[in-house]
């Protein structure tokens, strides 16, 4: 089958603001060649964008996520100068090495002891909301995940703005100039550095971890290993570029499914039981993360077209979130939808998300302070403003929002 779509077309503004119409054009014939965009460690505006095959559908893009041997993403910052530890763009056996120490420092108690910082950030944060027109982007979703990565990282709080500033930078950087990228990358590399060099020696010295996740990683061990102290930096960096861009983006997709769903948020101050599968819901239809590449490793064969060893493929979990054959009415919120727990935003197979409890954590506590606090959630006076800038997230930038006070 062909397509009357360009491929090529998929990193444009007007595509990246609304994928999905181009995803079901191209689901079909999938995968697609002549896709092009940034991997990991090259820079727009720097590096040539590289040619790549898309996965769309469902089947394609969960088994080539889950067969990490055939599609690597082994080596993805060797010889780079990329900053971040991404669990995500290693393999076994480095992966697994990697997160049996990281989640060491996630555990399901580490992260139920946040909940009540979480919940009080956000009621300060619904407390300082004005009357009128708010920009719940700017004043409820952005601040939220930057506070709580200065907590975890036992950080002063003035850092907040800066660690916002950073991952917006590095996240978003298509729409800055490459000089502009590496300073900002430059000044958040420089502070980690010698965070974590601090910490480090202090713990040396025998002085006593703290509770957050800096010295947590520091002592974690597993089987004898440790993360070295270039290793800790590097995740705390990525923790930053990837907890707090990727949550806020997250909670702004939840909010914009409330204004746009009234009979949702309804149905949601009347039982919180619900917002779990509000969640998972709005994660299959609106997830935030699009794409993630993989480095083919053998000649391989899917839907009838032969990919061979050295090329790169695109794994699109968005387009796989709206394949009507397992996602029926996939434009459609629906909570009784009982197989949205299959959506792929997270991620598949051992590149499951780690931090995927942290940010279900903080996204609910902010639907929650605001289902507490009012009655109903009406567009604001001037439209949303989509996220134009890089095709690895899907969200927008702004969302003014009336709200009626309960």
């Amino acid at each position: 089958m062909e397509t009357s779509f360009d491929p090529g077309r998929l990193a444009t503004p007007e595509v990246i603001a609304n994928p999905y119409p181009a995803y079901d054009a191209l689901r079909a014939d999938s995968p697609v060649s002549g896709y092009a965009d940034w991997p990991p460690g090259t820079v727009p505006g720097f590096d040539p964008p590289i040619q790549a095959w898309a996965l769309l559908s469902y089947e394609q893009v969960a088994a080539a996520a889950k067969d990490h041997q055939t599609f690597s993403s082994a080596n993805f910052q060797q010889g780079t100068d990329a900053p971040t530890l991404m669990l995500v763009n290693h393999d076994d056996p480095e992966h697994a090495k990697l997160r049996r120490v990281v989640v060491q420092a996630f555990t399901p108690r580490r992260v139920a002891e946040l909940r009540p910082h979480v919940q009080a950030v956000v009621k300060k944060l619904i407390d300082g909301l004005p009357d009128g027109d708010v920009d719940v982007v700017e004043k409820l979703c952005a601040p939220l995940p930057a506070q709580l990565m200065v907590r975890l990282l036992g950080q002063p709080d003035e850092m907040t703005d800066k660690f916002q500033r950073w991952a917006n930078a590095f996240m978003l950087s298509a729409d800055m100039s490459v000089e502009e990228r590496t300073q900002s990358n430059m000044e958040m590399v420089g502070y980690f550095m010698q965070m974590v060099d601090a910490r480090a020696k202090r713990l040396a010295e025998g002085g006593k971890p703290g509770d957050d996740l800096v010295d947590a990683l520091l002592v974690a061990e597993s089987e004898g290993a440790r993360l070295t102290r270039d290793e800790v930096w590097r995740f705390c960096f990525t923790l930053v570029v990837a907890g707090a861009e990727t949550t806020m983006y997250y909670a702004a997709n939840c909010l914009r499914a409330l204004v746009d769903n009234p009979d949702v948020f309804a149905k949601l101050r009347e039982d919180r039981t619900l917002l779990s599968r509000f969640q998972q819901e709005t994660l299959r239809m609106a997830g935030p993360p699009q794409r993630l590449f993989r480095k083919v490793m053998r000649d391989v064969e899917i839907g009838g077209k032969q990919i061979r060893a050295g090329e790169w493929v695109a794994l699109f979990f968005a387009a796989a979130n709206h394949d009507p054959k397992v996602f029926p009415e996939p434009r459609r919120l629906r909570l009784d939808r009982d197989n949205a727990g299959a959506q792929l935003s997270f991620g598949h197979g051992i590149h499951f998300c780690l931090g995927a409890p942290l940010a279900n954590l903080e996204t609910a506590c902010l639907i929650e302070g605001v289902l507490d606090r009012f009655s109903a959630m009406n567009p604001g006076s001037e439209p949303a403003e989509p996220q134009r800038a890089t095709l690895l997230q899907h969200s927008v930038t702004r969302l003014p929002v009336l709200f009626q006070r309960a």
